[in-house]
């Protein structure tokens, strides 16, 4: 009877060890992943940004209890100037974050996402089956998005699920397990107006399997002309309501303008000091947006909003 009772415990003891490891395994992050995605935008036009970047995974870290997988990002930025002279932009630099750009965790088989508040965000809920509604979540704001059909990619360390999403009949994209969509990782699923966004590779250990077999997804950089403390960062992104834009160093006495895409100024905050400033959405009608931080007549900062209903 001792015997019997010892092993219950034991199975009892081993089972939930096995519960709790599986919850915080971060199954996602495993085999150093390495996302490539290329970016495209207008800032405002006629000069477009154009990006070539990488988010990688590098540490860990707990937050709430919860451990996070830390994720960090660089890249290779150029302007061009997309109309006649003079040239209202050019060049080109590299970067490298110093910085975790987001928090991550996986457990199941959804995706969170923990920034630069205390909330725990869904990024992905990959346990899906034909004809479910894709849940809304960071990187999806509609609600008539549907899985169409189901396959899978190879990897050597397990086949990772294929979701094709369809709207009203029309293929949109597709969802990948573990990995993101067509577009990337954090971007927005569906790209509106003067921005785009592809995935152009993931790799684990050097080796990628989106969208083909082949080598590693890593920039080679050469020299890095930039390294960011921590990029500026507007959350949530795209935004209804409002939306937080997040700034490092601190900023005093600071101007921000909000542009549209053909460059008119729709809204200036002046007086601006802190770490982030709060953009309430107001009068902004769904559409892209473009912000530069003036400080002492020098540009600190800048970048995108995306107002969506």
């Amino acid at each position: 009877m001792k015997s019997k009772q010892l092993f219950a415990i034991f199975i009892v003891t081993f089972f939930f060890t096995c519960k709790v490891s599986f919850s915080q395994t971060n199954t996602y992050f495993l085999n150093n992943p390495v996302w490539q995605v290329f970016s495209s935008c207008a800032v405002p036009l006629p000069c477009i940004r154009n990006e070539y970047y990488n988010y990688y995974v590098n540490g860990d870290t707990i937050i709430n209890s919860l451990v996070y997988k830390k994720i960090y990002k660089q890249g290779q930025v150029t302007y061009n100037w997309m109309a006649a002279p003079p040239w209202g932009c050019s060049g080109s630099y590299n970067y490298v974050d110093t910085f975790p750009t987001y928090f991550m965790r996986s457990v199941g088989k959804k995706i969170f996402l923990h920034q630069y508040d205390t909330t725990d965000y869904l990024l992905y809920d990959f346990n899906l089956s034909i004809g479910d509604t894709l849940p809304l979540s960071l990187v999806n704001s509609a609600t008539d998005l549907v899985v169409a059909e189901i396959d899978s990619i190879f990897t050597t360390y397990g086949y990772r699920k294929r979701f094709r999403i369809v709207d009203g009949g029309s293929t949109t994209t597709y969802l990948i397990e573990g990995i993101g969509h067509l577009n990337g990782l954090v971007e927005p699923l569906n790209v509106v107006f003067e921005c785009g966004y592809s995935l152009v590779c993931f790799s684990l250990n050097d080796t990628a399997y989106f969208p083909s077999i082949g080598t590693t997804c890593n920039l080679l950089l050469g020299i890095v002309s930039s390294k960011h403390e921590k990029s500026p960062a507007v959350f949530p992104n795209p935004f209804d309501n409002f939306t937080t834009i997040y700034f490092n160093p601190i900023t005093e006495f600071a101007e921000l303008t909000i542009f549209n895409i053909e460059g008119q100024i729709i809204r200036t905050l002046k007086d601006i000091s802190g770490g982030s400033v709060k953009i309430e959405r107001g009068s902004l009608s769904s559409g892209f947006y473009f912000y530069e931080l003036r400080q002492e007549n020098k540009i600190i900062a800048s970048g995108k909003l995306i107002v969506m209903d």
